[in-house]
């Protein structure tokens, strides 16, 4: 996820985020009676005088509530938190620090990933831990691993109950800075299932429609897409004759359930997990919570399953299910076929394609398509999916990418917008030539380019709205492609 509120790097002069020298502020000294209050205003700077410093909630909510209200300012928080809590701090949407916790430490208490311990020359040795800190930050920053490192370097209490606080109280402000560029995500620990990129899948994926008459539910592979994988071939081999009537659901964590349809979709694609077969027992809350909301008006004939042990409590949710409980292999495909000979099943692979697209749009552009609208004609290795006579998608081997019609519906009802001063040359398209965009637009989603209300491409928005009114320069989109005859 991004750095919130603003992207990592300089800003009104100054880097961020890093960790000032108490001796050398840029901002004005403050007299005695503005440091009483909550927060002091200084050219570019807000300066947070008063947090509540022994409760996380107070503290996460002052922090939120002073970014929103202040989204063009660089925020300081004098006098507050250890290397150690670096992370967290700036996670939150804090830009600045300063080193004066370091030097109170004195020289016999050092400090580190641990806690304080008692030691010598320990004002040189925290300085350097301070100095080692910022580059870790800005490196994971800069390779899109931010979010690992604040998992990973919440050590102290208070950064433990921010992380949490932040992400299962605070959701509506992180979402609205939300990043959909594909990034590798490594869910190593319990609370990669509260990730907002992972929060975000399950909200946009818990309303999509039934896509066939009978369930499947499987789990997940190391392999990305799933369908790759030499287990889900082997199963596949074994079902194929009966997959048009089956809608397969991968049950997997940190994401929850996977419908087969979005698996080479941002992030079901980009996660990694260690794979252990066991269960955190939130992780299992989750899976069953998601699946009751997902699963809540769909009415299968049949459910089917190959599940593990662990995975398979989300079975209660269901009367009748049969399958294995087990890894996908040889002998249990065997199984499930032989099972699923012994039942009627019977589908329609074009009506269940088309439910598919129609997830799709729902999915990636929050579009609600009825799949009776919708059809596809194969052109080579290439299919053109359509919305009436409008050709809206194409899907090829890399992927969905809009086309010219899509576009125009987009505009037609407002989303997922930017519109720009013209038509310029090259795949990228900057700022400056940018005048507005909707507010739904965020980094990594495909937005319709409009000139005069006119669908004239289409790119990768790089920025949001927010960016929008922050930034005046660098890259608003990228992958231009301009539609014929614009």
């Amino acid at each position: 996820m991004r750095y919130l509120a603003r992207r990592y790097g300089e800003f009104f002069g100054h880097k961020i985020p890093d960790v000032l020298n108490i001796e050398h502020l840029p901002v004005e000294r403050q007299k005695l009676d503005t440091k009483r209050d909550p927060i002091f205003l200084s050219g570019d700077f807000v300066v947070l005088n008063r947090v509540n410093r022994l409760n996380a909630r107070e503290f996460v909510k002052t922090v939120t509530e002073t970014r929103t209200r202040f989204p063009d300012k660089l925020i300081y928080l004098p006098a507050f938190g250890l290397p150690s809590d670096y992370p967290i701090l700036f996670y939150m949407g804090i830009d600045l620090l300063d080193d004066s916790m370091i030097r109170l430490l004195g020289s016999d208490r050092c400090t580190s990933e641990f806690g304080l311990y008692k030691g010598s020359g320990c004002l040189e040795k925290n300085t350097e831990e301070k100095n080692r800190t910022l580059k870790l930050v800005m490196l994971a920053l800069e390779n899109d691993k931010f979010r690992e490192i604040v998992e990973t370097h919440s050590f102290t209490n208070f950064s433990r109950e921010a992380l949490r606080i932040m992400d299962m109280e605070f959701y509506p402000y992180i979402e609205r800075f939300m990043d959909y560029r594909p990034k590798n995500i490594i869910a190593a620990s319990v609370e990669g299932i509260y990730r907002p990129e992972i929060v975000d899948f399950r909200k946009r994926t818990e309303n999509l429609m039934q896509t066939a008459d009978n369930l499947l539910l499987i789990p997940c592979s190391a392999i990305k897409p799933y369908s790759n994988s030499k287990t889900h071939k082997m199963l596949h081999s074994f079902i194929y004759q009966y997959l048009s009537g089956i809608q397969e659901v991968i049950v997997t964590s940190p994401l929850g359930l996977v419908p087969r349809e979005l698996e080479a979709l941002f992030p079901a694609m980009y996660y990694d997990i260690p794979v252990t077969g066991h269960w955190f027992e939130e992780e299992k809350k989750i899976l069953y919570d998601f699946a009751s909301q997902y699963f809540r008006k769909k009415k299968f004939s049949n459910v089917f399953y190959i599940l593990p042990k662990e995975e398979a409590e989300i079975l209660e949710l269901f009367e009748g299910a049969e399958g294995v409980i087990g890894s996908i292999n040889f002998e249990n495909s065997e199984k499930l076929a032989k099972i699923m000979a012994t039942r009627n099943i019977v589908g329609n692979r074009k009506k269940k394609e088309v439910i598919e697209y129609s997830n799709v749009l729902k999915f990636l552009f929050d579009l609600d398509v009825e799949p009776g609208e919708l059809s596809q004609v194969k052109e080579g290795n290439r299919r053109i999916i359509q919305y009436g006579e409008s050709r809206i998608l194409k899907k090829t081997v890399s992927g969905f990418t809009m086309m010219k019609g899509l576009g125009e519906v987009l505009i037609s009802r407002g989303k997922r917008v930017i519109e720009t001063e013209g038509i310029f040359k090259g795949d990228n398209l900057f700022i400056p030539g940018i005048k507005g965009i909707t507010d739904d637009v965020k980094p990594g989603m495909e937005i319709v380019l409009a000139k005069d209300g006119a669908a004239v491409g289409r790119g990768v928005s790089q920025i949001s709205k927010l960016d929008l009114a922050l930034e005046r320069k660098g890259i608003g989109v990228n992958d231009v492609t301009y539609f014929d005859g614009s």
